[in-house]
């Protein structure tokens, strides 16, 4: 017994709507990311190029980060982050630096002294090392709801502790490794 039902071709999981949904999606996520990114980079190359920022500020910044860290190497690319974040917050933060800069010069004042120093001496300076540490030792610049994380694990935290203690946020083990009891041994 044969049916004779009207066959109806088999559906093209391509046919020409679908094919044309897919294809604009495609377009409009590539224009959208190309559009996010551009965003990014042009906001970050506008700091770059030195949109009120000079080289010579720049590097005045580092030197102070230098003497405050102890440190004789630091990231360029966090320090970039983080002077744009301080000079986000205040766009005087240039002069500043080069004003502490300058006191360091003239005082002779070491690098563990120098809070006490501008807060007795320079009050109008003081806070600035105490955005500048933070910003290099913890990663984050600025507070509340303006602060921008510019490192994790290149925070200057980190490295002293490493041979020790995990970053939090990393396994310490394969997953579980916790619920194992430990083996005794009966001796």
């Amino acid at each position: 017994m044969s049916t004779n039902t009207p066959q109806t071709p088999p559906s093209s999981s391509f046919a020409p709507a679908r094919r044309q949904f897919i294809f604009g999606t495609a377009v409009l996520a590539t224009f959208g990311v190309a559009g996010f990114v551009g965003g990014m980079s042009a906001r970050h190359s506008a700091w770059a190029q030195g949109s009120t920022v000079s080289d010579a500020d720049f590097a005045a910044f580092m030197h102070l980060s230098q003497y405050l860290t102890g440190k004789t190497t630091l990231d360029v690319e966090i320090a970039r982050a983080i002077f744009a974040g301080l000079h986000d917050e205040d766009a005087n933060v240039a002069t500043q630096v080069a004003q502490i800069n300058d006191f360091v010069a003239r005082s002779k004042t070491p690098a563990n002294a120098l809070q006490a120093a501008l807060d007795s001496t320079q009050p109008a300076l003081a806070g600035l090392p105490k955005r500048i540490m933070p910003a290099w030792y913890l990663g984050v610049v600025g507070s509340g709801k303006k602060a921008r994380t510019v490192a994790y694990e290149q925070a200057l935290m980190y490295p002293p502790i490493a041979d020790v203690i995990v970053m939090p946020s990393y396994a310490r083990g394969a997953p579980g490794y916790w619920a194992q009891p430990p083996h005794l041994s009966h001796s």
